[in-house]
């Protein structure tokens, strides 16, 4: 599962606790740390921001690890950082899951949730694709990719 520290990233870990209590169920829950450039064209170096975001991002990572409960026990925590391999896709391609949870965004003007990658997910992961709307603590059952 992807966690982000939002009401849809609890939602998501609320879930993904539900399905790691089944027998045989393992969970590895992942977090994506965004990243400034940095060199000599890019004006000031980020060296120094981008480490202090990846050190929030893994401070959320021991959040949802509390949040999990004694279900952390049997997960596995994992930092990404973005635009860095293993990017998220390849990590979930790589990952052999086979359900994937994102945590979904509200869109202005339209229902439901969202997710930014999971189009792309969807296309390498193979894996199911979950989106989880945190207005309702639901996974939603809509296909990645179609209207709504």
């Amino acid at each position: 599962m992807l966690y982000e520290q939002s009401r849809g990233g609890e939602a998501a870990i609320d879930i993904a606790r539900e399905l790691v209590e089944r027998p045989s169920a393992t969970l590895t829950v992942a977090a994506v740390a965004p990243q400034a450039p940095s060199g000599p064209r890019c004006g000031n170096s980020a060296i120094e921001y981008n480490e202090v975001v990846a050190e929030s991002v893994a401070r959320d990572l021991d959040k949802a690890r509390h949040r999990l409960g004694r279900a952390a026990d049997r997960a596995r925590f994992v930092l990404l950082l973005e635009d860095a391999e293993p990017s998220l896709a390849r990590f979930a391609a790589d990952g052999g899951f086979d359900v994937v949870l994102l945590p979904g965004r509200r869109r202005p003007l339209r229902s439901g949730a969202h997710h930014p990658e999971a189009a792309r997910l969807k296309l390498t992961a193979g894996a199911e694709i979950r989106i989880v709307d945190p207005a309702s603590r639901r996974q939603s059952r809509r296909p990645v990719g179609a209207a709504g």
